[in-house]
């Protein structure tokens, strides 16, 4: 719910390409993996399994109208947020491979977040909602003053979301009424990570914030000098994110101050993945990157066929990610890794 991009198992270099996946199209910038298998959507409107040991295709189907879609994994079920159509938010079983509910939530151009308490969504057209996880009926709706393209962060009932104008909101999760709101320099498109007591988020205005969860305000500032377009992480001791000029940063959470950055050729584009003392993440420049988390330093790079924007995630001692040329890459230790228990 807090989206810390933060896992304690370490996976570490060096890692082998074990398959590669050809999708129908291109693949959208997040992969769903657990119980041995990823999920994910492409931008021609398909929702695709693979099985993560082996790369076998497990099934597919349509979303809707066959639109670019984003999807979120609760309890044996998949939350499938559209970016166009007439049922654009759906809840799909999959056990018995069927949707449950669709229904109109407008435009979205984010990721659906899902608890048990229910399925938040930042809507493309100036607005955050909240609906019920087991019938779809909208709880409450929240009016802001622009587009969204920033997906929501929970935590201690406290939902953070960024806005196309530069406003960063924070609602009640409960209610859905304004707790908090402050105003960055320019668009805020990454989505927010949530550490402690602390939101940590960048902006187009080429700073980087942390804010106090509870009222807002600046915790300390952070100037990439360039743009920020993706989501950090963090392990509550460093917050790391990358900027548009292929600058990577790993912070002091407590303090803002820089301990170490580095370069790739081109912008940061996805969100870092932490596992363990390694950090993982992709740039336009067609490379996924591996870093030593306390220093800095480069263990391993991965080039693939296409511009990188699908974020890396891990299950259990696989590493998965995808890129524009329609492929999606498994990466692991040996050829002959297989999985032999589910999450």
């Amino acid at each position: 719910m807090e989206r810390t991009n933060f896992r304690e198992q370490t996976l570490s270099p060096p890692l082998k390409n074990i398959w590669m996946y050809s999708a129908s199209s291109a693949i959208s910038p997040t992969l769903v993996a657990v119980k041995g298998v990823v999920y994910f959507t492409t931008l021609d409107g398909k929702l695709e399994a693979l099985d993560i040991a082996t790369g076998k295709k497990l099934g597919r189907v349509k979303t809707e109208r066959n639109f670019a879609a984003a999807c979120a994994f609760y309890k044996d079920h998949l939350i499938i947020a559209s970016r166009y159509g007439e049922k654009t938010l759906s809840k799909y079983e999959l056990a018995r491979g069927k949707y449950l509910w669709k229904i109109d939530a407008g435009d979205i151009a984010s990721e659906p977040l899902v608890t048990a308490d229910g399925i938040f969504i930042s809507a493309l057209y100036n607005h955050v909602d909240k609906y019920n996880l087991e019938s779809g009926e909208k709880i409450w709706s929240f009016k802001t003053e622009d587009q969204q393209r920033s997906s929501p962060a929970l935590k201690n009932d406290v939902l953070v979301v960024g806005c196309d104008n530069g406003t960063i909101y924070a609602l009640n999760a409960r209610s859905g009424e304004l707790k908090w709101k402050i105003k960055t320099g320019a668009s805020v498109f990454a989505t927010p990570i949530i550490g402690e007591e602390t939101v940590f988020v960048g902006s187009v205005d080429s700073t980087f914030y942390a804010l106090n969860l509870n009222d807002g305000q600046t915790r300390w500032r952070f100037s990439a000098r360039r743009p920020i377009y993706e989501a950090a992480a963090t392990n509550g001791q460093y917050v790391l994110f990358g900027a548009s000029d292929g600058q990577f940063y790993c912070l002091k959470v407590d303090t803002g101050e820089e301990l170490w950055r580095f370069r790739a050729q081109s912008l940061i584009s996805t969100a870092p993945l932490i596992t363990g003392r390694v950090v993982y993440f992709g740039s336009l420049d067609r490379h996924y990157y591996a870093l030593n988390l306390d220093t800095g330093q480069e263990i391993w790079r991965f080039e693939t066929k296409g511009r990188i924007r699908t974020a890396p995630v891990v299950w259990r001692d696989y590493l998965l990610g995808a890129a524009e040329d329609k492929f999606l890459y498994a990466f692991a230790h040996s050829d002959s890794l297989i999985a032999n228990s589910t999450d």
